[in-house]
């Protein structure tokens, strides 16, 4: 895959010639939380695809050689037109801020060594009712990622309430929008167990959002494992 890696984020991103108008906007707005992942100590690059992505997530973590990339997919791509479009303009800085810290939060995870882990002391569910091996596997796997999704998602809210609080209710709605309707229940990104519970008041005290969301993503995963 081809990409282009972008350095000075917050500045010389924002005049590179290389980028698309819609591009330097997309990191523009994220520029506060990749400044603030890069002093959390978290190895995080910056990339943008340019070659078409049809199809693609446009704002995605990937995983290489040991370090996080998150990565913008928004040329030639239907779906990065259509996530704009269902961003009213004025809660724009405010939400893509929380999609890119969702985006952190599983580098953060990454990180950790704790992806797909479930907390200490938490048993996960083995599927023994479900006869086959393979079926069995597939539900395994794609529940591991739900729970890393529903993480994030808890991450990215609490990011809104922190940076953004006049605004965390309809950060809040449109993520309850986002999630409404999981092509099955228990799905991948089938976060509505942890949405419902992401009330201002329902975060934890702590100094990083990773900290903020840890009791409230425990208490999810009873419905959401």
């Amino acid at each position: 895959m081809l990409a282009l890696v972008v350095s000075g984020v917050t500045g010389a991103a924002n005049a590179d010639s290389r980028f698309s108008e819609r591009e330097m906007r997309w990191i523009g707005a994220a520029s506060p939380v990749i400044a603030y992942a890069q002093q959390q100590g978290l190895p995080l690059d910056v990339v943008v695809q340019p070659q078409p992505a049809p199809g693609l997530a446009p704002v995605a973590m990937a995983h290489v050689d040991g370090r996080c990339q998150l990565v913008f997919s928004m040329r030639g791509n239907p779906l990065a037109d259509e996530t704009e479009q269902n961003i009213p303009p004025s809660l724009f800085v405010p939400i893509v801020e929380a999609v890119a810290a969702h985006e952190m939060a599983h580098c953060w995870r990454k990180v950790q060594g704790a992806w797909s882990a479930m907390p200490p002391g938490i048993p996960d569910d083995t599927n023994d009712d479900i006869p086959d091996p393979a079926v069995r596997a597939r539900w395994q796997a794609m529940r591991e990622i739900r729970r890393e999704e529903g993480f994030a998602d808890l991450v990215g809210l609490a990011w809104a309430l922190n940076r953004h609080p006049a605004q965390y209710a309809q950060v809040h709605a449109w993520f309850t929008h986002e999630r409404s309707d999981p092509p099955m229940e228990g799905s991948h990104h089938d976060t509505r167990a942890w949405i419902r519970l992401a009330e201002p008041g329902a975060f934890a005290p702590g100094d990083t959002p990773f900290e903020q969301v840890l009791p409230m993503w425990v208490a999810g995963l009873a419905g959401g494992r």
